[in-house]
Parts: C-alpha cells; sequence; structure tokens
C-alpha cells in the first residue's frame, strides 16, 4: 500500500512539474536542438567543412523557424501562465520579447549562410545556448532560474569569445569578469532570500520582505543582485571587457552578443523593477548617464571600425534599459520598437565592415563612387545607429525622449531630467564618430585601388538591400510593426 501511495506521490509531483510546459514550447525546441545537435556532430566526425556546415546550417534553421513560428502564434493568442513549479512564467511581454529574439537569431544564422560563412559545432553551440538563455530569463519568475539563464547565456558568449587565437588575451580578461559577477549575482540573491523569505521576486513577500529590511541590508543585497544584470547589458562601471572582446569577433557574433542578452535583460529589469516598493531612479540614472558617457566619448576618438562600433554597443545598452524608467506597458513597447530596429541596423553595418575587412575608417575613402549601393546601405545603417531620417530608430529616439520627459513631468526626479539632457546631447555627440565612415566614403580620396567588397555577389546585395528596406520602410510605416506585438 505504502509503495502505491509512494508510485501516485511521484506521479501527482511529475504532473505538477510538466504542467504548462506547452507554454515554453519554443524554448523547448531550442533545448532540443542543442541535444540534437550534439548527436548529428558525432556523425560529422571526418566529413569535409563544407559538408558539415551545410548540415549545421540545416540542423539549426529548421527547428529555428518552427520555434519561432510557434512563438508567434502563442503571442498573437495571448497564451499565459506558469510552469515548471513557478520558476518560469509566460506572459504578454515575454511572449513577445522572445519571438523578437528568436527572429533575430533566425536571421542571423539566415545572413551567416547567405554569406557563406563557415559555422564549426563550437560557434553553434555557443550561438544555441546565448539564444536559450535569452529566452529563458526573460520567462524567468524566480531569482534562481533568471541566475541559471544569464549563466547559460554567459557559457555561449566565453565559447563565442574564445575561438580565435588572437582574442584568447582579450577573452580572459571577460571570463574573469563574468565569474565576478557571477559570484556576486547568487551572493546578492542569497541575501534576498534572506531578507523576504521567497526567491519569487514577482510575490507580493518579495515585495513585503524588501519594504520592510534594513536599508542599507536591502541597497547592498539589490546592488549585489543588479551586478548580474547590469554585466550583461555592458553598463559602466561593468563595460571594461567590452571593446577588446567585441574587436575579435566576426559581424554573427558581435551583432548577437550586443543584441539578444540586452534585450533580455532589458525586458527583466522591466518586469522586476515595477514590483520594488522602493524606488531607485536616481541611482539607476546615474549608472545610465555614465554608461551613455563611456560608450559615446570612448567611440569619439576610435579610428579602428570595429572598437568604435563596440563603443557603440555600450551607448546602445545604456540607451535601450533607458525603458526601465517608463511604465510597464511603454516601457515594452519602446524595447520591442527600439531593439528591432537597433539589431537590423547593427546586423547591416557590422556584416558590410565585417566584409569589407577594413580596420582602419579610412580604408572606406572614396568608396562611394566605386561601390555606391554597399555604399548606401553602410551610410543608412549608421544613420540608423544614429537616430536619424530616413531609418525608422528616429521615431525610436524620439519615442525615448518623450516617455522621459512625461516621466519626469509625473515624477518631478531630477535624476531623470538629467538623464534626458545627457541622452540628447550624447547623440548630437554620436553624429561625429558614426558618420565618419560616410564622411570616408563620399567625400574623401583614395590614394590607391582598393578591394574592398570586390566579391559581393547578387544575393549578398539583395540581403543587404533588405535590411535597408526594413530601416527605411519603419519610418514610413511604423504601425506595421507594432501591430505585429500588439
Amino acid at each position: 500500500m505504502s509503495s502505491f501511495a509512494n508510485i501516485t506521490q511521484l506521479a501527482e509531483r511529475i504532473q505538477s512539474i510538466t504542467a504548462g510546459l506547452h507554454l515554453a514550447i519554443p524554448e523547448l525546441i531550442v533545448a532540443g536542438t542543442i541535444l540534437i545537435s550534439l548527436l548529428i556532430e558525432l556523425f560529422l566526425h571526418g566529413k569535409t567543412e563544407k559538408f558539415s556546415t551545410s548540415w549545421r546550417y540545416f540542423t539549426c534553421q529548421i527547428p529555428l523557424l518552427l520555434a519561432l513560428s510557434l512563438s508567434f502564434q502563442r503571442s498573437e493568442l495571448g497564451s499565459t501562465g506558469s510552469f515548471a513549479s513557478g520558476l518560469f512564467e509566460a506572459n504578454l511581454g515575454s511572449n513577445a520579447i522572445n519571438t523578437l529574439i528568436l527572429g533575430i537569431g533566425f536571421l542571423l544564422i539566415l545572413m551567416n549562410q547567405i554569406h557563406k560563412k563557415s559555422l564549426t559545432f563550437e560557434e553553434l553551440t555557443g550561438f544555441l545556448s546565448i539564444l536559450l538563455g535569452a529566452l529563458l530569463s526573460s520567462l524567468s519568475s524566480n531569482a534562481l532560474s533568471l541566475f541559471l539563464s544569464i549563466e547559460l547565456m554567459s557559457m555561449g558568449t566565453y565559447v563565442l569569445v574564445s575561438l580565435r587565437k588572437e582574442s584568447s588575451r582579450a577573452s580572459l580578461p571577460y571570463v574573469l569578469f563574468g565569474l565576478g559577477s557571477s559570484a556576486l549575482f547568487i551572493y546578492g540573491i542569497s541575501l534576498l532570500y534572506g531578507l523576504t523569505g521567497t526567491l519569487d521576486f514577482t510575490s507580493v513577500d518579495f515585495s513585503r520582505g524588501i519594504s520592510v529590511a534594513d536599508p542599507y541590508l536591502r541597497g547592498f543585497a539589490l546592488g549585489l543582485f543588479a551586478v548580474g544584470l547590469l554585466f550583461k547589458m555592458s553598463w559602466a562601471p561593468f563595460h571594461p571587457w567590452n571593446p577588446d572582446v567585441m574587436e575579435q569577433l566576426p559581424a554573427a557574433w558581435m551583432t548577437w552578443i550586443s543584441t539578444a542578452p540586452k534585450l533580455a535583460i532589458a525586458f527583466v529589469g522591466v518586469r522586476l523593477l515595477p514590483g520594488l516598493p522602493i524606488s531607485y531612479a536616481n541611482e539607476l540614472a546615474v549608472l545610465a548617464i555614465l554608461t551613455l558617457l563611456v560608450g559615446n566619448l570612448g567611440a569619439l576618438g576610435q579610428n579602428n571600425t570595429k572598437r568604435l562600433l563596440a563603443y557603440s554597443s555600450i551607448a546602445h545598452g545604456g540607451f535601450l534599459a533607458m525603458a526601465w524608467f517608463f511604465q510597464p506597458i511603454q516601457a515594452l513597447d519602446a524595447i520591442l520598437f527600439y531593439g528591432f530596429l537597433y539589431s537590423i541596423a547593427s546586423l547591416l553595418v557590422f556584416y558590410l565592415i565585417d566584409e569589407a575587412a577594413a580596420d582602419k575608417i579610412t580604408s572606406f575613402a572614396g568608396l562611394g563612387s566605386e561601390k555606391p549601393l554597399p555604399s548606401f546601405f553602410l551610410l543608412t545603417g549608421t544613420v540608423a545607429l544614429v537616430g536619424l531620417p530616413p531609418a525608422g530608430t528616429f521615431i525610436a529616439k524620439m519615442t525615448y525622449f518623450s516617455l522621459l520627459w512625461s516621466n519626469y513631468e509625473t515624477t518631478s526626479s531630477i535624476g531623470l531630467l538629467v538623464l534626458l539632457i545627457v541622452a540628447i546631447l550624447v547623440t548630437a555627440i554620436s553624429l561625429f564618430y558614426y558618420l565618419k565612415i560616410p564622411f570616408q566614403l563620399y567625400f574623401k580620396k583614395s590614394t590607391e585601388k582598393t578591394r574592398l567588397w570586390a566579391d559581393l555577389t547578387s544575393l549578398e546585395i539583395y540581403s543587404y538591400g533588405f535590411l535597408t528596406a526594413i530601416l527605411i520602410a519603419s519610418l514610413l510605416f511604423p504601425a506595421v510593426l507594432t501591430n505585429l506585438w500588439k
């Protein structure tokens, strides 16, 4: 009889764990893709690189397309609920963010294949690990599941940044930074658990425990917790690893590390901050201001194209997470619109610069007349990163500025006012370094014959044209984008 009771209890326990897993089918598909890739790799041993790369693309793209379709369907149906014993929760925001991340991931892999880039097993594993970690981070409602999801992302980035021999010197500090931030993060989680008695940061008990805790201990615990999040966002002062690491990466992984983790963590902040009974707007505003200044002023003095883009990605991470100062619904819309267009612009600019294999900005001199189409695409991409017409990022940045102002009027927080002023000023500063490349393209003459973009195929040109068309169309028809997730 006792054996029957034990079996019954076990069955009930399994049922409680698996209940609601239908809400996470896209994420389960990505997890299954990692396992399938490990299995298939056994049969690719000894095969040619071309054959192996083709199979890796195939086994990655089909599941990604399926996961993207099901995630879009989940978002359209508005499926919500918790699963995995409350560790994860699907809501309207996480559904939309995950659809965006999956869409960017699929587009990135497709661009990589169009440009005939090799895809090693390590690169595929790193890419999928970051993808799964980002998806699970946005679903996490428990501090422990959030920590594990962020660590999964970190594992993927550690793999991608360590693959090239020339990046070994840069990757070691990054790994050490990551391990240190993880230790502080988990220590902060343990302190928060001691203060609140729960790891569920969306629960009433968590808010109540925070409100009655000692102010200094509460601030210390939340500060340690924030380290793990701000490290993935490349916010100052947790940014020093970024330029050295990004400089050595190919376009695909440079784009991926610059976008997917930041989108996921930006949404985590949108979920977490409204549940805190104490406002930390001024403290966050100081860090956001510091990040914007470090990113933009650091990029201003760069003549190396990839280091310039690396510093600019720090600034965009600070800009993206300014949505934490908005109301949750406003913040979600702002992150989705800005995040999508920033990802498209990054993909376009990073690939064009990587394809040219030009380390110095002066290498682009005179290409505006010799290579008019790629030059126009690069001009549109850099203008989009600034946030000017004819790119839709102009609307995204204006939305951020207007929401910051409206929230300042509501709260009268001096931190928000200073942040708004600094954000406008650094946007103006970004003109000087982003337009360095277009200036070389159209106003400088090359002293020697160049072979930049000499081997671009028609399909590659079409792929750049497609990305450029998205950026321009988003300014003319912004409602088409916003209606996708409303």
